[in-house]
């Protein structure tokens, strides 16, 4: 763990992680978590994923709880929750480089789906709601990336960007603290390690937050879209090399 290279890769990813995160209200995982399997291992990989995405949420909601939309939480959420109990099985049960080939597909075709039909929008129903929960919780468990399933959600919806990135603050804190009691075991790092990483979600923290103050809901939402679909591309080749 005490590995220079090891220790680079792991604050360089929670810096860029926690700065995508305060910029466009969510990617954390997206960005971070490909990079911290490589640096740590699937397992550990996540669970520092899954920790610092729950501390990042904690953290900005402080900033931006005034914009969240707690009726849609009501929905979103608790669907996520239950989510994460299939997910929780399928870690045990698939093979860790089909699983993410499996999911990295789906957030592929989901948001592809999504923005050729964009000029489609759905219903804000507590059923689209459920939906979007359902597969956040199911991919926070599985890959520590609960992004997409509510980005699809918001998008299917025309959800307004400043609400639906504050209100992700408070169903990140509440789906990856669940995610990591469904595995039962927190990240084993040495105080070093631990040190770096309070450092670089600071600073990462404070970026985001001068960023998101110079780009519009468009250019955000579109970031978010972008930084989904690098995070489902990059899990694909971690897969396949995985096979």
């Amino acid at each position: 763990m005490e590995d220079p290279a090891v220790l680079v890769m792991l604050t360089a990813a929670v810096l860029l992680g926690a700065l995508s995160q305060r910029a466009t209200g969510m990617g954390f995982a997206l960005v971070a978590a490909p990079f911290l399997v490589l640096a740590l291992g699937p397992f550990q990989g996540i669970l520092v994923a899954n920790t610092c995405g729950m501390v990042s949420s904690m953290l900005n909601f402080t900033q931006v709880y005034r914009d969240v939309d707690w009726l849609r939480v009501r929905w979103v959420t608790p669907a996520a929750l239950v989510g994460i109990v299939p997910g929780a099985v399928a870690v045990y049960l698939l093979p860790v480089p089909v699983l993410a080939i499996v999911i990295s597909v789906l957030v592929q075709l989901g948001l592809t789906g999504t923005i050729l039909l964009r000029k489609v929008a759905l219903p804000n129903s507590p059923g689209t709601a459920v939906a979007g929960g359902l597969v956040s919780g199911f991919m926070s468990v599985t890959a520590s990336v609960g992004g997409p399933g509510l980005v699809i959600y918001a998008l299917a919806t025309k959800w307004p960007h400043r609400q639906f990135a504050a209100t992700a603050q408070v169903h990140f804190t509440v789906v990856a603290g669940a995610s990591l009691i469904a595995k039962g075991a927190l990240p084993s790092m040495s105080p070093l390690a631990w040190a770096l990483i309070a450092a670089a979600l600071g600073a990462g923290l404070l970026l985001g937050n001068l960023l998101s103050r110079r780009i519009n809901g468009a250019q955000a939402l579109r970031g978010v879209i972008g930084i989904s679909v690098l995070g489902a591309t990059l899990s694909l080749i971690q897969g396949i090399q995985g096979l």
